[in-house]
């Protein structure tokens, strides 16, 4: 692992030519520029940022706002266009400057660094985000000291520090309490970039995809990937490879079922080392069109390294899985995003798990194991009314059961990171349907409403891997083996929330949503119907400072 880290650096530094300003820190995935940007992506701006590709960084934001303004008479775009360009503009107004300054003195080195302070005031009460809940009105924190600090125009290194106490609230979280509070270290890597390349080592977030809420392989559901990552950008095609390693956990789970490989109960579980690899390429057809294919496995086992075949870049998954006779769990999937007619997005993404091509054992039975999505956006709705500002949006999600999921005796390949999934929040053994609408009222105004109805079955990936098309005595190759989608006791959840943020300035904001459920069978308990309000009051205040150096 050293030597190729070793290696990959000096390739990269004896391939640099191009000069590129750094200060090109990575933006956290939970601030607001990012909703920002879809919106004027969907308007059919700023498409030099990849759609598929997260996180951005904050000087190739810069980059495609200067090219924005280059190619855009802005005072004729519509009002509110020009609010969220603005937004932008005076975000980002450090890093656009100092882009203009490298192109002035092409030849001048840089040295500078970042510091900043942000914080999440949140007071809740109920089911505020997904995995929280909050019996009783309380006070919830965020907050997250970060510090970066760049080398010439190409190395830099960054770090935070994050205490969240939202976390006290979350049932999937697997760290501990110190001094009654909670924290999650988001970011720390050393980085290097010109023109054509990204190099990252470290803690940084990583999605793939064009969906709303978390993506169907490679998202930012569980947070940040400890990972080495190469990103390849030109203008027509992107390519991403990564290898990450996950948190420990057992090989085998404690068991009783009769088709179990051997008796595990009363064994003392060995921990698994356990990773994740993958690779995606996008297309990027005259700023219109999108098309991504990628490819991923998760892999591992006790005291195993990293393996050099699992990793190789321009390997075939499913090849080597089923050539080397591999532990792995392979994903194969694509993606496209359209940006036509102006002012219209549509995006949809396949990925598969495991496919069963023959049908000769009993084995051949087990269902398929896939997910897709398919989303509309839309800007400028009451535009013909004379009412700019209206963005619409609408996504359907499935996902089957025991997908990204593993045999128990193998469950170290579940596509899991701290307990959370890695791809979208809710896992497999699901659809949904999510309508949304907002509004810019004026420059600091925005009002929003989402509706959105989920059916979730019990026999998800947090829950035993059951087998019964080999377990069941009268199912055989013959008869055949269905089951109902979702699988086991099924939740069926009706989401209605209304919200307003008020955002003077880009270091702060205030927002406020309320939001109501309607669950049948609550918590997979059949004949269990509960209703429940929730609320969430936020204020956002971030301080940053840049110190150029020279």
């Amino acid at each position: 692992m050293k030597h190729m880290v070793a290696v990959a650096l000096l390739i990269l530094l004896l391939a640099s030519e191009a000069s590129f300003a750094q200060q090109n820190f990575s933006i956290p995935i939970d601030n607001w520029t990012y909703e920002v940007i879809q919106q004027l992506q969907t308007r059919g701006y700023l498409l030099d940022l990849s759609p598929g590709f997260k996180p951005y960084r904050r000087m190739e934001v810069a980059q495609a706002l200067e090219h924005l303004r280059a190619r855009t008479d802005i005072a004729k775009l519509p009002q509110s266009d020009r609010w969220l360009i603005e937004k932008l503009d005076k975000e980002f107004s450090y890093e656009m400057r100092l882009h203009n300054a490298e192109k002035a003195k092409p030849d001048s080195s840089f040295v500078g660094a970042r510091f900043a302070e942000e914080a999440f005031f949140n007071f809740v009460k109920g089911d505020y985000q997904t995995f929280k809940y909050a019996d009783k009105f309380e006070f919830r924190p965020t907050l997250r000291t970060e510090f970066g600090f760049s080398i010439g125009n190409h190395l830099a290194f960054y770090t935070d520090a994050t205490v969240d106490q939202t976390l006290k609230d979350d049932t999937l979280y697997t760290g501990s309490t110190k001094f009654g509070l909670d924290a999650l270290h988001q970011q720390a890597y050393v980085q290097y970039s010109n023109k054509y390349l990204d190099f990252t080592f470290g803690r940084d977030y990583l999605s793939w995809g064009y969906g709303n809420d978390g993506t169907l392989l490679v998202s930012t559901t569980p947070g940040a990937l400890d990972m080495m990552s190469l990103f390849v950008k030109t203008h027509l095609v992107k390519y991403n490879w990564f290898v990450a390693q996950l948190n420990p956990m057992p090989e085998f789970t404690p068991d009783t079922n009769s088709y179990m490989p051997f008796q595990t109960v009363g064994v003392p579980d060995p921990l698994a080392n356990r990773y994740l690899t993958g690779s995606r390429v996008e297309f990027n057809i005259a700023n219109k069109v999108f098309l991504g294919a990628y490819q991923a496995a998760t892999f591992g086992g006790p005291n195993a390294p990293i393996d050099l075949e699992d990793i190789n870049p321009v390997r075939v998954t499913y090849e080597t899985e089923n050539n080397s006779h591999k532990d792995m769990n392979a994903f194969l999937g694509v993606d496209m995003s359209v940006f036509y007619p102006k002012g219209f997005n549509f995006y949809g993404e396949l990925m598969v798990d495991d496919w069963q091509v023959d049908h000769k054992t009993k084995g051949d039975l087990k269902p398929n194991l896939y997910a897709f999505d398919l989303g509309a956006r839309a800007s400028d709705i009451l535009g013909g009314l004379g009412i700019a500002g209206t963005d619409a949006a609408i996504q359907y999600r499935m996902v089957t059961n025991r997908t990204y999921n593993e045999y128990d005796w193998a469950s170290f390949e579940k596509l899991m990171l701290r307990n959370y999934p890695i791809a979208n929040p809710y896992g497999d053994d699901y659809w949904n349907l999510d309508l949304s609408l907002s509004q810019w009222v004026d420059y600091d105004w925005q009002i929003g409403l989402e509706i959105m109805h989920l059916e979730h079955g019990s026999q998800n990936m947090y829950g035993p891997y059951t087998m019964p098309w080999l377990t069941d005595p009268n199912i055989t190759v013959q008869t055949g083996y269905h089951e109902p989608f979702p699988y086991g006791t099924v939740q069926v959840t009706n989401l209605l929330e209304a919200s307003a943020m008020y955002q003077p300035a880009g270091s702060f904001y205030g927002k406020a949503a309320v939001m109501y459920a309607r669950n049948h069978n609550y918590d997979y308990v059949p004949g269990v119907d509960k209703g429940a309000f929730s609320f969430i009051f936020t204020i956002y205040y971030n301080f940053a400072t840049t110190i150029p150096f020279r």
